[in-house]
């Protein structure tokens, strides 16, 4: 154990302890793959329950937690238990903390329901799925006081605390634009139904009960073989507060899943589409760099890119969307290249993604076609380059080579830039789990709280809002509304919660 302690004010008791003791909520291949392995290795943690509404994956989940346990003679933590329904580890007063990994129309009703229960919590990004529950988590929070943190992991990699330090210090001057790049540019002209990975632009798509896409298994799957019974899953429980829909096997994949269901990340009852999958992150690290976590965009600009011509799209655009920032920076929606976000300013552009970076110094531009271009394989030789790591060290993915550019590059960037002198430090996080559970004991803030994570998503779905209503609008991040008798109320929450599941706080 670690000799941290905390103190945990659960229902009006203070307590000091040790020990994290975890439930995890939601079974599927992040939790499975990434957050389970993360926690179980701390030696301030113990994994009590994984919960699933897929019996398959919480006994699995429940059998991973105690066989670990076992093999590193840990056997009398062995006592890990699967169970159905959240409530009951909500219940348990011999859980502290959960981490939430459900798909995105359950973060926001747990994530309250939680705190409100007086755990501490890990939610998965994106953390809300509307923006009236990214202000309810905001809410609760505040009212209960507890630890939160939200799975924006790139918060906790060293190339993005780097190039958000350089911004943030004024190495590249002022910024005066970003881009934000993800999603298919080639999706809004594929009208292949078969091929649906192919066709995933930024936004989400109108709701569909049926799949039918080249799937893991090589076949095109068909309606009644989707949506075949499954007595393993409580079909229910996965809908909770979203519409009623027929079951369907690509939103609750069969078993222990290998892959990473797309199919509801890109629904309009269940998801954001790619906004709030790898724009929860992209967009995160523009906000960072920005200093914007507690601020936003006052105005949402509709992108002028053709609408798109695929038949699942509904006619949305799927990319070109801006936001402008409340200090006037510009932000660009733009597809996937190599680099997730790049940072414009008067003295130079800083671009990064996961196992990358490079940084230029010199007059400022204004990024267009062009610019992009070079920049994508660092080739840009109209400022200096002070380094650059384009290549193999991703250090997230091990099927890619693994060498020292990255480290070397970011060696060098600390170096120029002076960085561990720099009058603005950011918060270093070892990992994003592990900063989780340390400032549970020790009782600090996280590197991701739930402010943070909440105006990330808000970003995220003020674009994807954008994308579905072919609108332009102003906003108010104060009061996180339309502005200026512009937009619907409307749009920022879902029509009603299914099965009276409303966030009470």
């Amino acid at each position: 154990m670690t000799a941290k302690t905390g103190k945990c004010a659960c229902k009006g008791k203070t307590e000091t302890r040790k020990t994290v003791r975890v439930g995890f909520i939601g079974y599927g291949i992040q939790a499975r793959t990434v957050l389970v392995p993360n926690f179980i290795k701390q030696e301030s943690v113990v994994v009590k329950a994984v919960c699933d509404c897929d019996r398959i994956r919480r006994e699995a989940g429940a059998e991973f937690v105690n066989a670990y346990y076992r093999e590193n003679r840990k056997a009398r933590l062995a006592k890990c238990k699967a169970v159905a329904d959240f409530r009951e580890i909500l219940r348990d007063g011999e859980i502290d903390a959960v981490c939430i990994a459900t798909p995105d129309h359950w973060h926001a009703y747990i994530c309250c329901a939680a705190m409100k229960a007086g755990k501490d919590v890990y939610c998965e990004k994106p953390l809300t799925y509307s923006v009236e529950e990214s202000i309810l988590v905001m809410k609760a929070q505040k009212k209960f006081k507890r630890v939160f943190q939200t799975g924006s992991m790139q918060r906790s990699w060293r190339e993005f605390r780097t190039a958000c330090m350089i911004v943030r210090n004024g190495g590249i001057g002022k910024v005066k634009y970003v881009d934000c790049n993800y999603g298919n540019a080639s999706a809004q002209n594929n009208t292949d139904i078969a091929k649906f990975p192919a066709n995933l632009g930024g936004p989400s798509h109108p709701h569909r009960f049926f799949c039918q896409w080249d799937g893991p298994a090589g076949k095109v799957q068909d309606v009644a073989t989707e949506s075949a019974p499954n007595k393993d899953v409580d079909w229910d429980m996965w809908l909770g507060p979203a519409p009623y829909s027929p079951y369907s096997d690509q939103c609750a994949p069969r078993g222990v899943a290998k892959f990473y269901p797309m199919f509801w990340r890109f629904d309009d009852n269940y998801g954001t589409g790619y906004n709030g999958d790898w724009g929860a992150h992209h967009l995160d690290i523009a906000q960072w760099g920005l200093d914007m976590d507690k601020s936003g965009p006052v105005k949402v600009i509709c992108s002028e890119e053709p609408h798109s011509v695929n038949p699942l799209h509904g006619g949305r655009r799927q990319f070109g969307m801006k936001f402008i920032m409340s200090d006037g920076t510009t932000i660009f929606h733009n597809p996937f290249g190599t680099w997730g976000t790049v940072f414009y300013g008067t003295k130079g552009i800083v671009a990064v993604n996961r196992g990358r970076i490079a940084v230029w110094t010199g007059r400022g531009v204004k990024p267009n076609a062009q610019i992009r271009k070079a920049l994508e394989d660092a080739s840009f030789d109209k400022m200096k380059k002070i380094a650059a790591s384009v290549g193999a060290d991703y250090g997230f993915d091990p099927s890619h080579k693994k060498d020292d550019r990255l480290k070397n590059c970011l060696d060098t960037l600390d170096a120029y830039f002076e960085l561990e002198k720099a009058p603005l430090q950011l918060y270093k996080s070892p990992q994003q789990e592990k900063n989780f559970v340390d400032c549970c004991l020790s009782r600090k803030e996280t590197i991701s709280p739930a402010e943070t994570g909440a105006r990330t998503a808000i970003l995220c779905q003020l674009c994807n809002l954008s994308y579905v209503y072919d609108s332009s609008f102003d906003w108010d991040p104060v009061k996180c509304t339309f502005a200026n008798h512009t937009g619907d109320p409307a749009w920022l929450k879902r029509p009603y919660n299914r099965n009276g599941w409303d966030i009470k706080l």
